[in-house]
């Protein structure tokens, strides 16, 4: 089976994989696809051990397996939420979980720009977060404070306003700042 053919199987079946873990965490399946997960990583390392007469090819299967971890990991993470009880159940069966579509999920996405709106941001924040089965851990005070805090001090340090902007980077919520150009006199 030539090279092209496997990578593309890889990425059809860590599909299925992500689906059958939605369903497990939605309570349609009752055992976790703990195997399934096994195999899929172990096909994953013997495919990237091969050496690659591409380099397009040695990446590609670089992403599959980076994507795959970051995956697992928040599988795992659920898992323990799950098992220590900080799973909240209505949640999951009233909303389904979704996550970052696998072949969109190398490149950064941005979400939203804060435009001095600090309350939209936040809400932006949330909705990412929830998008992405995380549970919010602070509250829009809280938010707003550490939010102006990190704003003045990049202030400072480059010289120059900054707005914020929700990004979704390899499964993450990240708030990223970027300078805001300084505009023209007399416009």
């Amino acid at each position: 089976m030539d090279l092209e053919r496997k990578i593309q199987m890889l990425e059809r079946d860590l599909r299925e994989q992500v689906r059958n873990w939605e369903r497990f965490f939605s309570g349609g399946l009752r055992v976790p696809p703990e195997v399934e997960r096994g195999r899929l990583a172990q096909r994953l390392r013997t495919l990237a051990e091969q050496t690659f007469n591409r380099r397009a090819d040695q990446f590609r299967v670089e992403q599959l397996q980076h994507r795959f971890m970051t995956y697992s990991q928040n599988w795992e993470r659920m898992l323990r939420d799950r098992e220590e009880g900080r799973f909240q159940r209505g949640d999951a069966s009233s909303q389904p979980r979704t996550y970052p579509d696998v072949e969109t999920a190398n490149g950064p996405t941005v979400t939203s720009v804060d435009s001095s709106e600090q309350g939209s941001l936040y809400d932006r924040y949330v909705s990412a977060k929830r998008q992405l089965g995380f549970d919010v851990r602070i509250d829009r005070s809280d938010f707003d404070q550490q939010l102006e805090r990190r704003r003045e001090g990049l202030q400072k340090e480059l010289g120059r306003e900054v707005q914020f902007e929700v990004r979704v980077e390899d499964g993450k919520v990240k708030l990223a700042a970027r300078k805001v150009r300084k505009r023209e006199s007399g416009t």
